[in-house]
């Protein structure tokens, strides 16, 4: 399948998919967005999250903003989910921006 992602958010965007090929799974959403919001603007991290999870732009946003104010994860749940990152080139990605 053709990406058809601004150029600058394609590595987020396959970053996610090789964590998530299956699709984000719903106890993993909001630690994905608190970790991710960590490296990259809200817009940017709703508009990638939007396109690979098919959800609507704007409930996304409204997500990230939940998770940074009154649902803020458990550092558990983030410190899981980064595990899972990391096995699927979260350093390098890192590394990119």
């Amino acid at each position: 399948m053709q990406i058809t992602i601004s150029p600058h958010l394609q590595s987020t965007y396959k970053l996610i998919q090789n964590a998530f090929p299956k699709g984000i799974e719903s106890q993993s959403y909001l630690p994905l967005l608190a970790l991710l919001s960590e490296e990259m603007s809200d817009r940017n991290l709703a508009e990638v999250v939007a396109y690979y999870s098919g959800k609507d732009y704007s409930l996304v946003l409204n997500d990230v903003y939940r998770v940074q104010s009154i649902d803020v994860p458990t550092s558990e749940a983030i410190a899981n989910l980064k595990e899972r990152l990391l096995m699927c080139g979260y350093i390098q990605w890192l590394d990119e921006g």
